[in-house]
């Protein structure tokens, strides 16, 4: 036989022998439950004002004085815009006459009334004319009845010129200019409230069914970081962005109004990280030891380079040591055991 044909046949022979004979890959693994790490997630956030209003005049009045302009902190209560009371100063003083108008006429019509059943007893006045008087005196408290809900009006009007910081503030904008006319719901100031802050996020919709359950959340901005918890999820989708409005409020100390950060979390469920996730072929995944061998674990929707979930039992074991050098089915020996 030629010797090329010698060696032709030699060859796969000496392949057979030394796969029979290849030693064991050492591996070492750890429970799938002892690997997970939680996996941060995060979403943009702005704080925001609770309540940011544009103040609006409720009467017709010339502007007289702004008392404090843009940039301005007020108190709840404190004067912001007076307007020109004259007006409401004289409604009021008539109102006022009115009432005290018919406050003496009430006094006639009941004195008349009583005097007018001491008559009918004595058959002086007929019943005709006691009736009369009694209706006469139910007109006249009717009227006054009326007209101190008028003073009461005019009282409230004048008071109305005086407009006043409903919270603690700061005046963001200042529409009113002294001189200029305002009437009802012409905006005067507009003001944002300077306690009750909230952070303002967009949440990807992925977390809707598990961000409520997350014990802590911070607030994260130019390296700060700021206690915050869930007030509310909407769960309304942005078509364009994929994302659903949260709204945190802060624990203890607020970030500035106007701050823009993220809120940072943990997830709930571990993921396996980054340096346990291997590539073979076009999939990634994990390596476990089953019955002395290794088994790939393909990771559905793993991306490179970024720590990935895994439907796995806890107790399962994941290799966390001589990964690289696997194939699937390889005779491993786990260190340890």
């Amino acid at each position: 036989m030629p010797r090329s044909m010698k060696l032709a046949f030699s060859l796969p022979v000496f392949f057979l022998c030394a796969a029979a004979t290849a030693s064991p890959i050492s591996v070492s693994t750890s429970r799938l439950d002892e690997v997970l790490v939680n996996r941060e997630a995060r979403a943009a956030a702005t704080v925001v004002s609770a309540n940011e209003p544009v103040v609006t005049s409720q009467v017709s009045a010339l502007v007289y004085e702004v008392v404090h302009d843009v940039g301005a902190t007020v108190k709840r209560g404190d004067l912001i815009v007076r307007l020109d009371n004259d007006n409401a100063r004289l409604a009021l003083a008539q109102a006022e006459a009115s009432l005290q108008a018919l406050e003496a006429q009430l006094v006639e019509a009941e004195a008349r009334a009583k005097n007018g059943e001491e008559l009918l007893e004595r058959n002086f006045i007929s019943d005709e004319e006691l009736i009369a008087r009694q209706a006469a005196l139910a007109v006249v408290a009717a009227n006054r009845d009326g007209q101190k809900v008028a003073v009461e009006a005019a009282k409230l009007e004048l008071k109305r010129t005086r407009i006043t910081a409903p919270f603690d503030a700061v005046v963001l904008a200042r529409h009113a200019q002294v001189g200029g006319y305002v009437q009802p719901g012409s905006p005067v100031v507009t003001l944002t409230q300077s306690k009750g802050r909230e952070v303002d996020a967009e949440v990807d919709a992925r977390y809707l069914d598990s961000v409520s359950d997350v014990d802590a959340f911070f607030f994260e901005s130019r390296s700060r970081q700021w206690p915050v918890e869930l007030l509310r999820l909407t769960d309304v989708l942005d078509p364009n962005s994929g994302t659903l409005t949260a709204r945190f409020s802060f624990v203890d100390a607020a970030a500035p109004i106007g701050s823009s950060g993220q809120v940072v979390w943990n997830e709930l469920s571990g993921v396996v990280p980054i340096d346990l996730i291997v590539q073979r072929g076009e999939r990634l995944g994990v390596f476990v030891v089953n019955a002395g061998r290794a088994q790939f674990i393909a990771i559905a929707g793993a991306q490179q380079g970024r720590p990935a979930a895994v439907d796995l039992p806890a107790d399962t074991p994941i290799v966390v040591r001589g990964q690289r050098r696997l194939q699937d089915g390889d005779e491993v020996e786990v260190l340890g055991e």
